[in-house]
């Protein structure tokens, strides 16, 4: 056995709650050397999971995608959604499908630029009218996080993080400022200042864009959603009734409060909301901890949870609302006192919600995946582990979906050498209403806070220091 999976098979008899009294192992269609996985479920309960491995050719990485049908334990034979030298594979920002109205796939994933001065990468859409046999031409869409949800008509709505500070190459370059000199009275500018500098007029670095797309994958229209937002961190988006989009993200401001925040996008006036905070945890942090909120909707039934370390003291909490997201129960906190975060959101038949994140175990580099259950008055159910994972980037975040007959499948990464693609299922059922957040078990509570992986971040503020 690998060194790496022996010591997560070990180190799980250390964590509460063993993962095998309450999840089953699924096969996976995915081979040796896969990574990044995600889920979706289309509207006729079948699942679809796509992720990154072996290419079709010599020198290639392919985004593969294979289904799974109700009643069914075993998925069908993979498909390549495109297969490329340039693919470009991340543990956080990883690809992402959504099914249509209409029954049609759009998928989404990330490029690396090509050519011999190319830089970074480029998210690209694809969309498939035969489910997942054929796709039509790639296109660019968008720079990176990106986020997918069906609309009617087989409209799709995309959101990503696009820099705000791209300058056209054309464009004359900017006059130096004397230092010395006097700036001017009455500048609006002059009370805010760029963090990185204490001369320069502060300029938000990210922004949050939409784009509606017609069912041909054609832009009908483009919206800045927010101006300003944290640089690499997950978006989320959930449909809601009457072609209405609710999507989460982590917000930013130019104090460097890093709080989350959501809008909700209305398609029959074309409009956004203005962007409300989800709590105001007032998180304050000189860089992205890489960290972004999970929402999910089934009727009118909405929940979204969100990580923040304020004050030093890491966090999921979570909120539910019963009115497609118009009103919000008060926040609640899911974790067990060490977590590590890396959500996942999937909302039951009876309106609650399962929450998914990562905890810290004990042993070093060790983390469990634990699920819990919200309902939209504030309940919680106990925490129950659901699998024993790693702390690794390469472990990447936990995806889950919801089958017809309520069972939650789950993919996640076993990081080892080489890294491969898991799946199980657990029934959320389980999870019985407690009335009240669960004490921490004393193996969570022991040992050093939790490690952020933290972006553009000097090497000093990879530990949360003041946690107590």
């Amino acid at each position: 056995m690998n060194p790496l999976r022996l010591l997560l098979a070990v180190a799980a008899l250390a964590l509460p709650a063993r993962a095998a009294d309450f999840a089953r192992p699924l096969p996976t269609p995915a081979a040796a050397d896969s990574q990044c996985a995600n889920l979706a479920a289309g509207p006729d309960g079948v699942l679809y999971l796509t992720w990154c491995g072996p290419g079709d050719r010599p020198g290639e990485r392919a985004l593969k995608l294979a289904t799974l049908a109700p009643g069914r334990t075993e998925w069908s034979a993979p498909l390549t959604v495109v297969s490329t030298p340039l693919l470009m594979e991340n543990w956080a920002d990883f690809a992402s499908l959504a099914v249509g109205t209409d029954g049609a796939l759009t998928a989404q994933w990330f490029q690396k630029q090509d050519g011999p001065e190319a830089r970074g990468y480029d998210g690209w859409y694809s969309r498939s009218e035969d489910g997942g046999r054929t796709w039509r031409a790639p296109a660019r869409l968008g720079h990176e996080f990106v986020a997918l949800a069906p609309l009617s008509g087989g409209r799709t709505l995309a959101v990503w993080l696009e820099s705000a500070r791209v300058r056209d190459p054309n464009a004359p370059p900017r006059p130096k400022r004397d230092p010395n000199a006097p700036r001017p009275a009455g500048n609006p500018e002059s009370a805010t200042r760029n963090p990185q500098s204490s001369s320069a007029p502060y300029a938000p670095s990210m922004k949050l864009l939409a784009r509606l797309l017609a069912p041909d994958g054609s832009a009908l229209r483009e919206w800045t959603v927010d101006p300003d937002v944290c640089t690499c961190c997950q978006n989320t988006a959930a449909v809601l009734p009457g072609d209405r989009v609710f999507v989460g993200y982590r917000g930013h401001t130019a104090a460097e409060i890093r709080d989350n925040k959501y809008a909700v996008f209305d398609l029959a006036a074309g409009t956004w909301t203005a962007p409300v905070t989800l709590k105001d945890d007032g998180w304050k942090i000189a860089a992205c901890p890489v960290n972004g909120p999970a929402a999910d909707s089934r009727g009118d039934a909405l929940a979204v949870a969100w990580f923040t370390a304020a004050d030093g003291v890491p966090r999921v909490q979570a909120r539910a609302s019963s009115d497609a997201g118009r009103t919000f129960g008060a926040p609640v906190q899911v974790d067990l006192g060490r977590p590590l975060g890396r959500l996942e959101t999937v909302l039951l038949a009876d309106g609650s919600a399962a929450i998914l994140w990562l905890e810290v175990g004990d042993a070093e580099n060790i983390a469990g995946i634990y699920a819990r259950r919200l309902w939209a008055d504030g309940t919680l159910s106990e925490a129950r582990l659901v699998a024993t994972s790693s702390q690794a980037r390469a472990s990447g975040f936990p995806r889950a979906a919801r089958r017809p007959d309520g069972r939650i499948v789950m993919a996640w990464t076993e990081a080892g050498d080489p890294k491969q693609v898991r799946l199980l299922d657990f029934d959320p059922a389980s999870l019985v209403r407690s009335g009240k957040l669960a004490a921490a078990p004393a193996a969570i509570r022991r040992g050093p806070p939790p490690i952020l992986e933290l972006c553009e971040s000097p090497a000093a503020l990879n530990r949360l220091a003041s946690h107590p």
